[in-house]
């Protein structure tokens, strides 16, 4: 996906169901108890916790993302939540990583992985590792043998790059050596995302790109303020934030999900909503590039000449393609909305329940 800021961190963005272990592996990746696990019965969790630690030689940031695959909320919490992961994410991902445990699964269960994963671009698994938990479970197989027992999961795994461990948050948690200890199998992790990220660089796209603009726009505003760099930017993070989550108000948690891990059409979506003050030419455009030049104005105007099509957008934005106001939001949400109801989003993730 291109260059991103060199950081000396390693970020790692947490994927996957409610209670396949997700906050229980961020612990065991960090070696601390730093996430609270949310019972598997209980609603899903809508926090994006973020902590971060030094360990094996490298500053570990672990941000566990709420409902990759529980999308049923869509409430303003949740959208914040998702908003504050974006902006973490801002400076690129080194790893995504797809929490999944170990044990049978329904035709229903794969169908729904595989829609969800249908979504994501492929490049995104040039940057993505696949964790299983519940090691236990596994008894006296291998992963590789699990793996071989279904197809799917194999087929995940091999767009991966073969990029697969297994942990047990559990059982294995004293365990000291051998490939039944977490301390093991955590540094044979933090290891394969060091070679692929070597290999690969860090996730990064046009939307994080923006993020991070905004966010050194914020810091340079605070001019001379005596706050260490950190701290400046953390500050710059929360403003950032705000702002988004006032910009992107329209957009649904599917997208923003969409638009944290890649999807093309939910990254396009996300960056209309944040050039709001952009001339309404500029904004069909982008309108224009999720469902094919053209289509874009006319689901949205009734019109296919762009001269006309701009014109009557405008009278919707209050009568000039400039205006910045409420009116103007409003358009811009109109035409995201009705590009994406056009099939060009191409970003529904659906809820396992």
């Amino acid at each position: 996906m291109g260059s991103c800021v060199s950081v000396p961190e390693r970020r790692i963005v947490i994927l996957g169901r409610k209670g396949d272990g997700k906050s229980s592996a961020g612990n065991t990746i960090l070696g601390e108890k730093v996430f609270t696990p949310k019972a598997s019965g209980d609603s899903v969790k809508a926090i994006c916790e973020i902590r971060k630690k030094r360990r094996y030689g490298s500053k570990i940031t672990v941000i566990e993302s709420p409902g990759f695959f529980d999308t049923d909320r869509d409430d303003k919490e949740m959208k914040s939540e998702i908003i504050k992961a974006l902006v973490e994410c801002a400076q690129g991902v080194d790893a995504f990583v797809i929490v999944l445990k170990v044990g049978e699964y329904t035709s229903q269960e794969i169908e729904v992985l595989q829609r969800c994963l249908k979504t994501l671009k492929e490049d995104v698994f040039d940057h993505t590792v696949i964790l299983f938990t519940f090691g236990k479970q596994l008894k006296d197989q291998t992963i590789e043998e699990f793996l071989k027992a279904n197809s799917q999961l194999q087929e995940l795994v091999d767009k991966c790059g073969g990029r697969c461990h297994v942990i047990d948050n559990k059982y294995w948690k004293k365990r000291k050596r051998g490939n039944k200890s977490n301390k093991v199998q955590v540094k044979n992790l933090l290891e394969t995302i060091a070679k692929m990220r070597h290999k690969n660089g860090c996730f990064t796209n046009e939307l994080f790109q923006k993020i991070e603009i905004q966010i050194q726009e914020e810091i340079g505003k605070m001019g001379g303020e005596n706050l260490p760099p950190e701290e400046k930017r953390e500050n710059a993070k929360k403003n950032v934030k705000e702002k988004i989550l006032v910009q992107a108000a329209g957009a649904t948690t599917g997208v923003l999900i969409g638009a944290l891990l890649g999807a093309c059409g939910a990254v396009t979506i996300i960056l209309a909503f944040l050039q709001m003050t952009f001339p309404i030419r500029a904004l069909l455009n982008v309108a224009a590039a999720v469902v094919g030049v053209g289509g874009a104005r006319e689901a949205e105007t009734g019109v296919t000449d762009p001269e006309e099509a701009e014109v009557k957008t405008g009278e919707k934005a209050g009568g000039t393609s400039t205006e910045t106001g409420e009116k103007a939001g409003e358009a811009v949400a109109e035409a995201v909305r009705a590009a994406a109801a056009a099939g060009g989003a191409g970003i529904a993730i659906q809820s396992d329940d």
